[in-house]
């Protein structure tokens, strides 16, 4: 009989457990997943996974990707998880050495900038970096339409970020502007922004109205937009990149052969034409097609985003934005 029950695993004060446990009372093996993805999606997952493999139970810890990260370097002499799931591709980057190498047999169906050249990881899902528009409180024609434009007066106090040093996408869109404009204008930006906890609330505050404007991933305006909220994505016509989310092992975790399994089937073409339905996402698969209602690739003005430097300029990075956001 398959038991499902809601346990912490951990007292971490930062990381809220999102899903419950899922599990079977026989379960010989245990597999303890850190998930950055939505519940839904996290959920669909395990109930899929648990149902192929009623012998493996699941124990899921979700927190945003700085808050996993930041566990895991701290459980680095005796780690507890064993798969991270969802981050952007340079979390990972930042310190490969937390990764175990391993090539799932699925990798052959990604593009080769989805995979890590040693197998450190593989992705998950690729995606670009948006406005998300309430179009209630602010109309399209008077919306931002380049990260420039965040640093001009108009928009003071009415755009929405998750703070880059605890969310992986705010950091992408943090080394977007740098890497475009450098501090001159990423400097007015942060003196325009309010900034939050979680990239969540970087577009669920504006799908609710509470400020016009947010910095958020393209999946998740979609999925505001389909729950019948009133937004609108905006891509800024100075260029945005096309970040890869991933999926790893972590090196010295307790259950890597579990880890192994739950890893070849978050790359499956199932598990993937899941997080397609699902969360709007576009898969990282070649042979999965993207969701209806995101921008066509074409229409997109797409800039080169290396994970390797931003990973290698993140410590760097993070702590001028720490010595520009104290100053508010």
């Amino acid at each position: 009989m398959q038991i499902k029950r809601r346990s912490l695993l951990s007292s971490f004060a930062a990381i809220a457990l999102a899903s419950p446990f899922a599990g079977t009372a026989s379960a010989s093996e245990n597999v303890v997943v850190y998930s950055a993805i939505s519940t839904k999606l996290t959920d669909a997952f395990v109930d899929a996974f648990q149902k192929a493999n009623p012998d493996i139970s699941v124990q899921l810890i979700a927190g945003g990707s700085g808050e996993l990260m930041t566990r895991i370097k701290a459980e680095r002499n005796n780690p507890l998880g064993d798969v991270l799931l969802g981050p952007d591709a340079d979390s990972f980057d930042s310190d490969l050495s937390l990764f175990e190498s391993y090539e799932s047999p699925e990798s052959g169906a990604f593009d080769s900038a989805a995979l890590q050249p040693d197998h450190k990881y593989t992705g998950f899902s690729t995606n670009f970096q948006v406005f998300i528009v309430n179009t209630k409180m602010m109309p399209l024609d008077a919306a931002p339409k380049t990260w420039k434009a965040l640093a001009e007066p108009p928009f003071k106090g009415k755009v929405l970020m998750a703070n880059p040093a605890q969310s992986g996408s705010a950091f992408s869109q943090l080394h977007q502007i740098l890497a475009l404009y450098g501090w001159d204008v990423m400097d007015p930006i942060i003196d325009n922004t309010t900034f939050v906890s979680s990239s969540k609330l970087a577009f669920q505050n504006v799908a609710k109205g509470e400020i016009p404007v947010g910095l958020t991933s393209e999946f998740n305006v979609l999925q505001s937009k389909n729950d019948g909220n009133p937004v609108e994505a905006v891509y800024p016509e100075d260029g945005t990149a096309l970040v890869v989310d991933a999926v790893g092992i972590i090196a010295g975790g307790p259950n890597q052969a579990a880890a192994k399994k739950f890893v070849d089937f978050v790359t499956s073409k199932p598990a993937h034409e899941m997080l397609v339905e699902i969360d709007g996402r576009r898969s990282a698969r070649k042979d999965v097609a993207p969701p209806t209602g995101l921008a066509l690739i074409d229409s997109i003005k797409v800039v080169p985003y290396n994970t390797v430097s931003a990973a290698k300029d993140k410590d760097a990075e993070l702590a001028r934005f720490d010595e520009m956001f104290s100053q508010k």
